[in-house]
Formats: C-alpha cells, structure tokens, sequence
C-alpha cells in the first residue's frame, strides 16, 4: 500500500510539474489563449489556469499528508523518506512557479500600454497578440528592431483616339526600411536605415522605356545621452545617396547617378523629446559633405557647386523635428523636417507620409515633398524656387518586428 502511494505520488509530481510549465510557457510564449486585448482596452485572462495550479497544489498536499501518515503508522525506508523530501521539493518548485506566473502578468500589465497598443476602427486579434507578444519580448531586452516592405503601384492606360488625349503610363514604388534601436533609462542609440525606388513609363518619352522617379538610398543614426528629463545631449550622423540614372524627359541628360550626389551629415547638440512621437533636435556645429562622383555627365551647380567642383565641405547649423502620430492604428502619419544652414545658404526640407492601413498586407501612401535650396546655382539672374513633389499609392504593405 505504501509503495503504491509512493510511486501515485511521484506521477502526479511530474504531471503537475509539467502542466505547470505548460501555463507558464502559455502565459509567456503563447499569450492567444490567456490574453485577449479589445480596441481600447486588454484583459489578461488568467484566472482559470491560476486556479488550476492552486487545485493542483491542493492536490499534492493532500496527498502528502497521506505519506507522512503512512510515515508515522507503518513506517518507511530510508529511500522512501527520500521520495518524500522530493516531493516536498516539487511543491515548492511548483509554487514558484506561480508566483513567477503572477509576476509576468503583472509586468505585461504595466508594459504594453507604452508599446502602442492603439485604437482601431477593425477589431484585429491577430495584431493584438503581437503587440503582447512583442511587449513581453520588448521586458527581455534594450533592442528593438523592425521592418518595412511597401509596394505599391499606379497604372493608366489611354488609346490613341480617347477624346481628351492624354497618354499611357505605368508608376512602381519600392520601400525598404529597417530600424534597430538600444533603449535604456539613461542612453539610446536609434539606426534607421531606407531605400526607396520608384520608377514610371510613358509613352510621351519616346527615350527611356522606364523614368526613375525615386530613388534614394539613406543611412541614420543618432546616439542620446539624457541630461535631464526629455532633454538628451545627441550626436548623429546621415549618410544619403542616389544608386539609379536619373534623366530629363525625351533627353539623353542625366539630372543623378549612382553615387551622384553624395550627402553627408554630421551634428552635436540637444534633442528635445516633450512628447512621445516627438523629436526636436538642435545642433549648433554641424558639418555637410556633398560629394559628386560623376561630374562629366551632370551639372553639379544643381547640387550648390561650384562649376568644375567635386566635393563640397560646410561648417554651419542644423536642425531636424521628427513626429509620428497614429489617431488609430489604420491611420500612421510621420513627417520629417530638415533645415541646414552655413550662413551664407539655407536649405529646407519637409517630407509627410500618411500610411492608411487597410489590412495586415495593403495599405495606401500618401506622400507631400516640398523643398528648398538656395544653394542651388541657377543660369543668368534665374534664383532658387521652391520644389515639390506629391504620391498617391496603393499595393501590399507589411511590417516585420
């Protein structure tokens, strides 16, 4: 009879150690079941597998004081003995477990609101476990990282007679961006890397079969040291480039190539963060680099050198705000905005892109692209203008993190 209550004992150790792993590896690793978010708010529901653990726990008592009652009226053997003390073991293991339970929980509690978990016009659960998900991996480590795949597309097509003229024409554009951060109390250190490309046919260009119409490869990082609250002592560096021909409409000219411009951008100063989803960086020295690589075939006087020019140095100022907002989690708007100054030039740069998610892999852009360059040589008494540039798209989107 003893024995059978030994070896009754040691099996119902094991399965409870192994459900009881089970509800933490759910908890943790698998949140769909015990955690459920709504639109504006989460519940962890947590509370059938807590009282689970405790029937366990009950359980394994109960069944202890049977062996320590077999203990002191038949008496066992000193192995016995030993399986008791290890089954006195197992339930402390078991309720440190719990209590490890409780504490993930908690601490999902207080961290996935500051992961942006926001308002939504459609109910999407899927998103609402990776947003756990990525909150109880986010608690494990200071580094974030994520990625962006957009491709999009506009298409028009026009016969010859159609009334009002017009002609034929087909745009594609390519987004690839990717960003790995450090975050701690006192430093962060943010790397956002991009490339986009875009190019378009039309049939008026009786030259080039394919129009690059973007392309931009962009390399950033900056480094904070926080001061005070908000207010971070920043160092950063931009390295910005083209890797496509670029060429004027029905001409054999080229406006950029590959390596053609090179910008370069080093600054020291503050970055001022009042709000989440708001930068405003001020650099007081900030130094400029723009380099041309291909001088033969473009005019690098639009580029603020001079005639014969290669490379340029400046010493001078700088300033960059950067906002992200999202009113809900269909709608993200981001816009960037750029001035340098040497004290002789000015140059402005203001780029909105509005993201309307419309579901886990579409989305449209909306993208508005003014600006300014006094740097720019113009011929004869011609001065800088404003430039602009505007993009509504459609195509897959999705986001990897």
């Amino acid at each position: 009879m003893k024995k059978s209550l030994i070896i009754w004992g040691l099996l119902l150790c094991a399965v409870t150690r192994l459900a009881a792993q089970d509800v933490i590896s759910d908890s943790v690793s698998s949140p769909s079941d015990s955690i459920h978010l709504h639109p504006d708010t989460f519940k962890l529901q947590d509370q059938q597998r807590a009282a689970d653990i405790d029937l366990l726990l009950l359980q394994l008592v109960q069944h202890q004081g049977e062996l320590l009652h077999a203990e002191d009226t038949i008496g066992l053997t000193y192995a016995e003995r030993l399986k008791i003390d290890s089954l006195q073991r197992e339930i402390k293991e078991i309720d440190s477990l719990r209590t490890i339970n409780a504490q993930t929980i908690e601490r999902v509690v207080a961290e996935v609101p500051t992961f942006e978990i926001e308002k939504s016009w459609v109910k999407d659960e899927q998103e609402d476990r990776n947003d756990v998900l990525r909150a109880i991996r986010d608690m494990r480590t200071p580094w974030r990282r994520e990625a962006t795949v957009m491709l999009q597309v506009t298409q028009t097509y026009v016969t010859d007679n159609w009334y009002q003229g017009g002609s034929s024409s087909f745009a594609g554009l390519g987004i690839f961006k990717g960003q790995v951060g450090y975050y701690s109390e006192r430093f962060t250190w943010e790397n956002t890397g991009e490339w986009r490309i875009g190019g378009s046919t039309i049939s008026a260009d009786s030259l080039h079969k394919v129009n690059t119409t973007d392309d931009i490869l962009r390399l950033y990082s900056k480094a904070n040291l926080r001061v005070v609250p908000k207010l971070f002592a920043s160092i950063s560096a931009e390295f910005e480039t083209r890797l496509l021909p670029t060429y004027k409409s029905n001409s054999h000219e080229l406006k950029s190539g590959p390596f053609s411009p090179v910008r370069f951008n080093a600054a020291i100063g503050l970055d001022y963060k009042p709000v989440k989803g708001l930068s405003i960086s001020v650099s007081p020295v900030s130094y400029k680099v723009i380099h041309i690589m291909d001088t033969a075939r473009i005019t690098e006087t639009e580029f603020g050198l001079e005639n014969g020019q290669q490379t340029q140095h400046n010493i001078g100022s700088s300033m960059r705000v950067e906002y992200t907002w999202k009113p809900v989690r269909e709608v993200s708007l981001e816009s960037k905005f750029y001035m340098y100054t040497n004290y002789r030039h000015v140059e402005i740069d203001l780029e909105v892109n509005c993201d309307f998610i419309i579901n886990r892999f579409m989305s449209a852009r909306l993208m508005l692209h003014p600006r300014y360059d006094s740097s720019v040589i113009m011929k004869g008494e011609d001065h800088a203008k404003i430039q602009f540039r505007e993009l509504l798209s459609i195509g897959f989107a999705h986001k990897f993190r």
